[in-house]
């Protein structure tokens, strides 16, 4: 009877070992989970610059330039698009980075731009950057060179959210073969579009080293293809009753839409009859 007992209770100390080192393990586990979703999302929310140094040829030839491409930096969470565009303010087609001796600079500048516009001598205005999925971001500025004018071409930048005009300024180009540098006020500081066009004239734009920041956030509503996403008494809800709203938090964990704690969360939006889900960036104050 005391040997089944001894042999019992070396059976419990063994468990209760084994628990205790399950549970530490599970908590570095979560604690590195943790580390390294801050450190991504610490880094999503810093200023992040746009360099371009290369050219990947076939990738572009849909006309757009995404983050990542031609050397640049990755933007964690954004997907950045960077295109030409005509009068009609549609996609030209075409787009390719160049080095300063090919645009002629003398600081050193290259950049994006193309030398095969079609009917450029008619329809050439600008250049758009835009978030793909309609997530805001913030803009602080770029790198600007008109290899074409070299005369202090005016241009306006303008900044839209949810296909409305949210900010507008406006600059003068080179009048020589160095670049300008562009600042961007706070207006630009949430933003899902902006359009780079000239005033007067045409235009030959080249860009590059795009500054771009984390969107500053409001708890207004939310407006995508008239649906509308509001932040209401520590909840989300939506314009549309049939929309379904799913709610994850900064860990990327799907949480109940419910006495929401303050911060930052992701609302995923599905409707019925509809294979899209909708994505939007949304704060709880």
């Amino acid at each position: 009877m005391i040997e089944s007992d001894i042999k019992l209770r070396l059976i419990f100390n063994l468990f209760g070992t084994m628990l205790t080192s399950i549970i530490k393990t599970m908590k570095k586990i979560t604690f590195l989970i943790f580390i390294t979703f801050l450190f991504v999302f610490y880094n999503r929310t810093e200023a992040q610059t746009l360099t371009f140094s290369s050219d990947p040829g076939p990738a572009w030839d849909d006309g757009i330039v995404n983050d990542g491409d031609g050397g640049s930096t990755n933007i964690v969470g954004l997907t950045i698009e960077i295109y030409n565009v005509n009068d009609a303010l549609n996609n030209l087609g075409e787009i390719e980075w160049y080095s300063n001796n090919d645009l002629g600079t003398t600081d050193g500048f290259s950049g994006l731009t193309t030398f095969f516009a079609p009917s450029v001598n008619d329809d050439w205005k600008g250049l758009f950057i835009k978030e793909a999925n309609g997530l805001e971001f913030q803009i602080n500025g770029f790198d600007w060179y008109d290899w074409g004018n070299n005369n202090s071409q005016p241009m306006t930048v303008l900044g839209f959210r949810d296909n409305n005009q949210v900010a507008s300024t406006t600059f003068i180009g080179n009048s020589g073969g160095n670049s300008v540098s562009v600042s961007l006020d706070a207006s630009f500081d949430n933003v899902d579009e902006v359009r780079i066009i000239t005033t007067s004239g045409l235009t030959y734009p080249s860009i590059n080293n795009i500054k771009f920041g984390n969107a500053v956030l409001s708890n207004k509503a939310h407006n995508h293809n008239n649906l509308k996403i509001y932040a209401h008494n520590k909840q989300f809800v939506s314009n549309n009753r049939k929309a379904r709203l799913e709610i994850v938090n900064i860990l990327g964990q799907n949480v109940d839409n419910e006495n929401l704690k303050s911060g930052i969360y992701i609302v995923k939006v599905s409707l019925p009859n509809s294979d899209r889900v909708r994505v939007f960036k949304r704060v709880i104050k």
